[in-house]
């Protein structure tokens, strides 16, 4: 096999990096060498070894090429994930791990359709990857079939329980069909698995801004990483404007200004904002 077919799935510095590395017996060497790569977190090192066993083969094998897409993705190289994925497809059409990861990373492209392509047939089959359901349910919510959406989240935390990703994306779902109670539930899951997780401890805020619990809110959207009350007071008067709780907010974005100078700018201009609007609208939307 001619060395220089996996040239472009290189990226050239591990290559020169790990060119006095020892020998490998064999193809299967090289994968375990790259296996015990990722493992330690050495992605340089992992794809010198995957690319290293596949030139070592009489013929392109699908399985190390999807672990070579895994980590260009991984990297942000999605061109590079991509041909991988794709040449994984072309010798083994079956391969469930390409075939979800391709997927997911034309959702990440917004292509949806191109996603849901790959990843149906997939959900459709006995053990398939929460992965592919989770992704499957995120396209449902963006076309509004939250029902539908829920489905594949429910479907995925079967396969993966307490998946902290999923948890938060149901819990999402659940709040834009209006389930309160349940999104709630979902997202306190997701914290309570991940209390680090920033964008469900300000999904939760969402919900509770919803429920006009604006204080617990505030505590939620607070915890997301930093501890910064002006932002959580600032995003949480921005979602009472865009709910019609204009006073609400007004007086979010007004504590916001007081808190922090830092945030003296962004709040006051979403609260000129509001004002303008009330001014048009002749004060009538009060709460």
């Amino acid at each position: 096999m001619n060395s220089d077919l996996y040239g472009p799935l290189g990226d050239g510095g591990s290559s020169v990096e790990y060119s006095t590395a020892f020998p490998v017996a064999s193809p299967e060497e090289a994968y375990r060498n790259g296996e015990a790569a990722l493992r330690a977190g050495d992605a340089d090192r992992a794809l010198f070894e995957y690319l290293r066993g596949l030139r070592m083969e009489r013929r392109p094998q699908a399985d190390p090429l999807y672990r070579v897409g895994i980590i260009h993705h991984g990297r942000g190289n999605n061109d590079l994930a991509q041909n991988a994925y794709r040449w994984a497809l072309e010798i083994e059409p079956s391969h469930v791990g390409a075939g979800t990861a391709l997927g997911v990373l034309l959702l990440q492209q917004r292509d949806y359709d191109g996603a849901e392509r790959h990843l149906a047939p997939i959900a459709n089959g006995r053990n398939s990857p929460w992965q592919a359901h989770n992704a499957l349910g995120v396209i449902a919510d963006i076309r509004g079939e939250h029902s539908l959406a829920g489905s594949h989240f429910e479907k995925a935390l079967s396969a993966s329980p307490g998946t902290p990703l999923v948890l938060n994306n149901l819990g999402y779902s659940r709040y834009l069909a209006g389930d309160l109670p349940g999104a709630r539930q979902s997202l306190r899951a997701a914290v309570s698995a991940n209390p680090n997780y920033e964008l469900a401890w300000r999904n939760l805020g969402l919900v509770y801004a919803r429920e006009g619990d604006h204080e617990t809110a505030i505590e939620a959207v607070s915890r997301n990483g930093n501890g910064d009350r002006a932002k959580a007071y600032n995003d949480i008067g921005y979602i009472s404007m865009l709910e019609g709780r204009y006073q609400d907010a007004m007086g979010f974005f007004e504590e916001a200004m007081r808190l922090s100078p830092a945030y003296y700018v962004t709040a006051s201009e979403n609260a000129r904002n509001l004002d303008s609007l009330l001014r048009r609208n002749g004060n009538q939307a009060a709460n």
